[in-house]
């Protein structure tokens, strides 16, 4: 019997992706977000959130928000990536939030759960996370005035749909966003995607981190080809029109075999085409940075090297030469024009 290579590649790719409806819901209803949110409907919403997170997730797993009890000029919201926690984003948050803004860092779907964590990931739907990434970005609007969102690999992800979907966000910053799996070509990702999303979940568990308990030790192929799905949501929608937000930052790592550089490469042309301003910046290979670049430096990350340029890109001043800043492609007159306009290159 002839074997599909999907059968084979499907989950062993969806394995290395990994970064890092029982219960109580994850996200609010549309009810309990205004249409033009004010400070203080925000926060209420933020606030049941947190007590939402409190009655599931181990402690440190809870949405973290960091209020001048105003608000701000600029409103920061850090999404942090496939099976880890807001405490990633913690150190940066901090930084930013120093800056007098105010910092929102929200638990994605499922994440941190301390009743069977890896199964609770096995739930994440693509649906349940581009309503997460709209209620977030809605909620953001009351916290701030301009709003910057950043996100890290699944993170990204939700970052590439609220940057996509809605024109209220000015900036977001997409580090190794999920939007592909890395090593296969897009026909080879279509199918890989659509048979894992139909196979058995296949989960593979690593002893907890008695240290790190939001952070789950494991993955899931299910949890992890619905965000796929949703990586190639961004896509087509970012083929068809603009994205709402007008700056985008892509923020790469040469290193990275988890998830695919030129998915990345091909939608920031897709948003550059469509007017947005895109830039891409990548650290290089000799860093040796793991795909989650947040990761700590005893753990096998680089903060003192990975935090400063996430921060200037989140602030959008310029970053440390520790980045290399790459051209967007550029196909066709039409975006040779737009460039010329623009640039005079």
């Amino acid at each position: 019997m002839r074997i599909s290579k999907y059968a084979v590649v499907a989950p062993a790719c969806l394995v290395s992706l990994a970064c890092g409806r029982h219960g109580v819901a994850t996200s609010p209803t549309p009810a309990e977000i205004e249409v033009e949110p004010s400070y203080a409907a925000s926060v209420a919403v933020i606030t049941r959130r947190q007590l939402q997170d409190d009655s599931v997730a181990v402690p440190g797993g809870r949405s973290i928000l960091m209020t001048r009890g105003a608000r701000t000029p600029r409103v920061y919201v850090l999404l942090h990536g496939f099976s880890d926690a807001p405490t990633q984003f913690t150190a940066v948050g901090a930084r930013l939030f120093a800056d007098g803004d105010n910092v929102y860092i929200p638990r994605l779907p499922h994440h941190a759960e301390r009743t069977a964590p890896l199964r609770a990931l096995a739930r994440v739907r693509s649906e349940e996370l581009a309503s997460f990434g709209d209620s977030t970005a809605d909620l953001a609007r009351g916290l701030g005035d301009t709003i910057i969102v950043v996100g890290l690999s699944a993170g990204g992800v939700i970052a590439g749909w609220i940057a996509q979907s809605h024109a209220a966000v000015h900036r977001a910053v997409l580090i190794a966003p999920a939007i592909a799996a890395g090593g296969l070509s897009d026909d080879e990702g279509v199918g890989l995607v659509a048979l894992a999303s139909k196979l058995p979940d296949i989960q593979r568990t690593r002893a907890p981190d008695t240290t790190r308990l939001e952070n789950v030790q494991g993955i899931t192929t299910r949890g992890l080809a619905e965000l796929l799905w949703l990586g190639r949501r961004v896509s087509a929608a970012a083929n068809d029109k603009p994205s709402g937000a007008k700056h985008i930052v892509f923020l790469l790592n040469a290193r990275d075999r988890t998830v695919s550089e030129q998915a990345s490469i091909d939608l920031a042309q897709r948003w550059f085409d469509h007017g947005a301003a895109v830039s891409m910046y990548r650290f290089d290979a000799s860093a040796k940075l793991p795909h989650n670049v947040m990761e700590l430096t005893a753990r096998g990350g680089n903060v003192e090297l990975v935090y400063p340029v996430v921060e200037a890109l989140a602030r959008a001043t310029e970053p440390p030469s520790s980045v290399q800043l790459l051209d967007v492609p550029c196909h066709g007159f039409w975006c040779g024009v737009r460039r010329w306009a623009k640039h005079g290159v």
